[in-house]
Order: C-alpha cells, then structure tokens, then sequence
C-alpha cells in the first residue's frame, strides 16, 4: 500500500505541472509581438536530396588549394512539406567561408518564396546526426542512471521549456532580463531538485544555496560591467538586437547579465547538490557527527570540487571564444589592447563570475547543511562499557 505522504506529493506534482504547462500555452499563444523590419514574410524552408548533380563549375581556392569553391547546378527532390516528392533546381553557391558541396545524395535544406520555382540552397540538413547524438546521449543517462536518470531528463526538459517558453518570451513582453533568469533560476533549481530528491532536507539546502549562489553571480556581473563600461551594446549581436527591440517590448541592455545567470546556474546545482548529499549521507550514517564535523567535512569534499567545476566553467567560456582568440594572438596585439577587448572582457566576466558563484556554493551548502542537519545540541558518541 502507498505510503498516503508519496500519494499527496505526486498528486501535488501533477497538479502543479498541469497548471504549469497550461500557463506556458496560454502564455505563449497570447504573445503578440510586431516583426523585425526586414522581416521576410512568406519563405517556406524544406529538405530536400540531390538527385543529380547538372553541371559544375569547380576548382580549388587560389589561395587556399585544400578548398573547392565554384558553383553546381543541382536537381533536387523535396522530402518534407506540401511539396514533398516534386523535384526542383537550384545553383549552389560554393564559396570560401560559406562551403557547402553537394553531391548526389547530399540532404539540403532549402528555401523558396514562389513554390519551389526558384530555388536557393540555404545549408546542409544535419538535424538527423542531432538526433543520434540526442538519443545516444539518453540512452547513456538512462543506462547508468536508470530511475534517477529519467528524472534528470525530465528536469533537462523542464529548464529547456522555461527558456525557450518563459524566459523568452518574458523579456520580448518588456520584462526586465534579470528578473526574468531570476524567475527560471529559482523555478528550474526547484523543479529539478525536487523531482530528483522529493522534499527533503537535502533537497530544500541545495535548493536554497543554488539560488542564493547564482543571484550572487549576477551581482558580481552586474556590478563588474558597470564599473567597466560593459553590457549586452559590446556584444557580436548587439546591433540586430537593438534593431528588434525598434519593433518589441525588448529590454536589450541586461541581457548579457541575464544570460550569466542561466549559464552558471547548473554548476552551481551540481556543487550544491553534491555537497548537500554528502553530508546527509554522512550524517545517516553517522548520527553524532557534530556541527563543527559536519563543516568540516564539507569543506574537505568542496575542496575537491571546486577545481574541477570552476576549470569546467573557465574552459567552456573560453573554448566558445576561441577562434577570436587565435585570430588576435596571431595578428600579435599588444597585451594592454588584448586585455580591454570587449570580447575578452565579456568572457572573463562570464567565467569568474560563474566560478565565484560555484566556489561560494561550498562554504554557503556546508554552513546551511552543518545546521540543518545538526538539529539541535551535540549529540556525544556513545562508547561502550567494558565488559
């Protein structure tokens, strides 16, 4: 017979996802919002295979002969859509930096504003290898995690639908950025460790120092690029951002920040959650553990985090950067320009303030675990009495 407490808790779960999803519906279908200027109205974009390669015009690159570049004039056959199983023509346009040869057999996407009477090649299909990997990548999390791994999945999907349908959308109504990833930060930590832990002591001390910890990487952000003059206007995508928000409600300025605080939010879950598990289990097993041993051991287990965690977040800040990078080591720029690059400037924002937030969660999880878990006076170990 289910214990009536577990009955309630997953009534309670399907009650708030319900009434979650129905929001994000209505949410979403109510979402009004005036178009770009140059936006195209009227482009159907489908898949398509080469059935036949007509003529091409190929050679390598004069300066670059590992390259082809040229033209090819293509007939294709359309996979998907109302157009699907006609056939139709296209140039594609091979060039240096936009390389994309086709040949027979070649899954294109393309794209076509009169019915597929012309043509245009807009890129390879690739989503079909995405799939793969997404599937392989299940099936990984499913094999070793099993029950938990489904859960982590589900928790995945649940922070992904916050972005794509709440943040999103949050920001092109006029919400500030900010509070905008505030609002998935605490609803996503919750929801995740939640439905990994149910409610319990461990779950509520994550829950409470991720949250804590990754608004404190925002502060540090916030306040490190307004003292250094830098905000989402130094950005690549700057420009078209500011040329949407003409047509939206769209707040462009705090965005960089916003996204700051999303990027390091599952670090410091991971850091939290790691720390918080510990010293539960080690306080299950050992029940007289005291306060002062509870911080300690915390501390010794956060030590060998952080290393790691920090490095991880460091590394994928700089790995997403690193084609600028080389251009500029190698183009030798003085180290007094090299340092005061936006673009350097924005990713060293990025990652200290990440690592920050996930060497704070240490001590931060620890003190609130040593208490919680503590529950009261020291408990002294008991030694038994000789015989």
């Amino acid at each position: 017979m289910k214990n009536p407490k577990k009955k309630i808790g997953t009534a309670a779960w399907i009650v708030f996802l319900a009434g979650f999803f129905a929001f994000l519906y209505v949410f979403n279908t109510t979402l009004d919002y005036q178009k770009p200027g140059d936006y195209q109205d009227g482009i159907v974009y489908e898949k398509a295979r080469v059935i036949e390669v007509e003529k091409e015009d190929m050679g390598p690159d004069p300066d670059y002969d590992f390259i082809q570049i040229g033209k090819q004039w293509l007939k294709l056959e359309i996979l998907t859509g109302e157009f699907s199983g006609r056939s139709t023509t296209a140039i594609n346009y091979v060039q240096r930096v936009n390389n994309k040869p086709a040949s027979v057999g070649t899954e294109l996407v393309i794209s076509s504003f009169d019915g597929f009477v012309t043509t245009s090649v807009v890129n390879y299909s690739r989503e079909n290898y995405l799939y793969v990997l997404l599937a392989l990548f299940l099936a990984v999390v499913l094999l070793f995690g099993r029950k938990k791994g489904l859960k982590s999945i589900a928790s995945l999907a649940f922070t992904i639908l916050c972005v794509l349908f709440l943040f999103l959308p949050m920001i092109i109504k006029g919400v500030e950025p900010i509070l905008a990833a505030v609002v998935v930060v605490v609803l996503s930590t919750a929801v995740t460790l939640l439905s990994l832990n149910g409610f319990c002591k461990k779950t509520v001390i994550a829950a409470v120092s991720c949250s804590v910890c990754t608004m404190f990487a925002g502060v540090i952000a916030y306040a490190t690029g307004v003292l250094s003059h830098i905000s989402t206007l130094n950005e690549s995508e700057a420009e078209l951002l500011l040329f949407i928000s003409d047509s939206t409600a769209l707040r462009v300025k705090d965005l960089l920040f916003a996204g700051i605080l999303i990027a390091a939010l599952g670090a410091v879950m991971d850091t939290a959650m790691s720390i918080a598990s510990s010293l539960t289990e080690m306080k299950s097993i050992d029940p007289t553990l005291t306060q002062k041993q509870l911080w300690r051991s915390g501390m010794n287990v956060g030590k060998d985090i952080m290393g790691t965690m920090t490095n991880t977040l460091i590394l994928a800040f700089t790995g997403s950067s690193l084609n600028i990078l080389l251009v500029y080591y190698m183009y030798s720029l003085p180290y007094i320009a090299l340092i005061n690059l936006d673009l350097l400037v924005v990713e060293v924002i990025r990652g200290l303030s990440g690592s920050i937030a996930v060497i704070l969660a240490i001590p931060v999880t620890t003190l609130i675990a040593s208490r919680a878990l503590h529950g009261g006076k020291e408990e002294r170990r008991k030694i038994p009495a000789a015989k």
